[in-house]
């Protein structure tokens, strides 16, 4: 049952998380619970901070993100292993689950300040985040994988990959085009075909997909949001395999993107058996995946460094091992876990004179994040309204992972 419901939400990083809730910065009216206390630089809130402790939870869809709040675990608990960060102890009360339904996102995230007031939302990690708006106007702390807009166009969310989904369209990265481009070896002759769902995510993604890849010189020859939007999903698949298969003027192109967040695996198994022999390239990168039809010799194309053979993966792997021994790597294990570093960095930086205030001054006073050869290179508050240009390609290989390149990062660009 698990694998079923995994398989249904394989691309949905692609595709739910790229236009859900705009949250845009406006003045803080007050309309959360504060704790304060009265000094020199004026009022500070102090909500969830104590001498020896700081508390913080977070919102996430488990279906899909659920290895998020192991890697927040893992990576905390090797904090207060160490003593803490300047003599206080994180407590992480957990992740609430939202169901990704974006209407219970607000009264989650309100219990989680007003009520169990927490310092900080760590991690957040949904599709259609609607929780955005209380976020901004009062000023809280929020990190986590910054796939959706509300990490967006604020002075107050930081997301480790940045502003990836910027809700006005007109700021993107060529990431995807510099990854291919690479792994090509620079021959940008190729013709590229893209597929996504009938809804604004879909779209969406294809006009910032299109914009990445043609920015390095790669031809487009289809960018079609032609899939039934979730929670529909096509019975018969065939009519779009040969949409694809013919795309490239009654030919097959060289590179097929499949932007399917219920179909990705079928469209790809029937490529597959339809004889193509391009690149099939998805945003999909799950170990449960393993072995399922159509995502054997397939790309995955990820932001983050998968490869576990990489120090700083190790480092995280040997965190997550101490609290759960059989967890295997993952894309949410790692938004997790390195959401989690970031924030601790940041309350590093800060020092022990802490409150909401000082905290958000820190990380929007020219504070950079990155974890070598896994996470880019993020600065604030500049990444408030535009991604981390980086990614990388992996290859599943006899039902395996197989990392072929290492994280590249491109540049961003302005899209027309």
């Amino acid at each position: 049952m698990r694998r079923h419901r995994l398989l249904l939400m394989t691309t949905a990083i692609a595709t739910t998380a790229l236009l859900g809730s705009c949250s845009k910065s406006v003045k803080d009216d007050g309309t959360a619970d504060k704790s304060t206390t009265t000094a020199d630089a004026g009022t500070k809130t102090t909500r969830g901070i104590t001498d020896t402790s700081i508390k913080v939870g977070g919102i996430q869809y488990g279906v899909y993100f659920g290895d998020a709040k192991i890697g927040v675990e893992a990576r905390i608990k090797k904090a207060n292993d160490a003593g803490g960060v300047h003599g206080r102890q994180i407590e992480f009360i957990g992740a609430e689950e939202d169901d990704n339904d974006p209407t219970k996102d607000q009264d989650l995230v309100k219990r989680l300040v007003e009520v169990d007031k927490v310092f900080a939302l760590l991690p957040v990690m949904t599709g259609g985040f609607g929780g955005g708006d209380y976020v901004a106007q009062n000023n809280i702390p929020m990190f986590g994988y910054g796939i959706n807009p509300a990490f967006c166009e604020n002075q107050s969310t930081f997301g480790i990959t940045g502003c990836v989904t910027n809700p006005t369209l007109k700021v993107g990265s060529n990431a995807l085009g510099t990854a291919l481009a690479d792994y090509f070896d620079g021959d940008t002759d190729k013709t590229i075909a893209f597929i996504g769902e009938d809804n604004d995510a879909g779209r969406g993604g294809l006009i910032l997909l299109r914009a990445s890849v043609e920015d390095k010189g790669f031809k487009v020859v289809s960018a079609e949001p032609s899939l039934p939007a979730p929670p529909e999903q096509p019975g018969d698949v065939s009519p779009f395999v040969t949409s694809l298969l013919t795309s490239n003027d009654g030919k097959a192109p060289d590179i097929i993107y499949l932007q399917a967040s219920l179909s990705g695996t079928k469209i790809s198994d029937a490529l597959q058996k339809g004889g193509f022999k391009g690149m099939i390239v998805t945003p999909s990168y799950s170990p449960l995946l393993l072995g399922s039809p159509g995502y054997n010799d397939i790309y995955i194309n990820t932001q983050f460094g998968m490869d576990p053979a990489l120090p700083a993966n190790a480092e995280l792997l040997e965190a997550v091992t101490a609290i759960k021994p059989d967890q295997k790597l993952s894309l949410a294990l790692v938004a997790g876990y390195y959401s989690a570093d970031m924030f601790i960095k940041a309350l590093e930086n800060t020092g022990k004179d802490l409150s909401v205030e000082s905290f958000l001054k820190t990380l929007n006073n020219g504070f950079t994040y990155s974890a070598e050869g896994v996470v880019g290179e993020s600065k604030w508050p500049e990444n408030h309204d535009r991604p981390v240009p980086c990614s990388v390609m992996t290859q599943v290989e006899n039902n395996a992972f197989n990392p072929i390149q290492p994280l590249i990062c491109g540049t961003n660009i302005k899209i027309d």
